[in-house]
């Protein structure tokens, strides 16, 4: 296979978003969120993570940045320019969540693991390859 099979990604799903499923929500329908790629094309999340982080430059490079304020920063870049919008989402009591950056933010501080998972899944570039996506919708 060659390299450009194996690595080239499709800039359009970088930045328009693919879709993750996340099961059934209370009423059975299906849970999707829609993430752009971390990186890549998406030049909006480069841009916001600069904006972000340009205040703590300094601490950053001195290595005294604290951990939670990271967290915080790379949080609210996701919730501003990764996650897309969302259908089916519903909040711990079962009522329907509007897709908006405050409610993205409060499903993060929340469910930390889904965090973890949309960071993840928005870090691997396989994911935003055509060639990927067109074999996954064949099965």
């Amino acid at each position: 296979m060659s390299l450009y099979k194996q690595f080239k990604t499709d800039n359009s799903l970088e930045k328009e978003g693919i879709l993750l499923e996340y099961g059934e929500n209370s009423k059975g329908k299906p849970i999707t969120i829609r993430i752009a790629r971390a990186g890549g094309a998406n030049k909006a999340y480069e841009k916001r993570m600069e904006i972000r982080v340009k205040p703590y430059r300094r601490q950053i490079q001195n290595e005294i940045i604290e951990t939670a304020l990271v967290e915080k920063i790379i949080k609210q870049v996701y919730a501003e320019t990764i996650v897309l919008g969302w259908e089916n989402v519903e909040d711990e009591n079962g009522n329907d969540m509007e897709f908006s950056v405050e409610n993205c933010l409060k499903l993060f501080d929340d469910l930390p693991d889904l965090f973890r998972d949309i960071q993840e899944q928005s870090q691997r570039a396989a994911l935003f390859r055509q060639e990927v996506r067109e074999a996954d919708a064949k099965n």
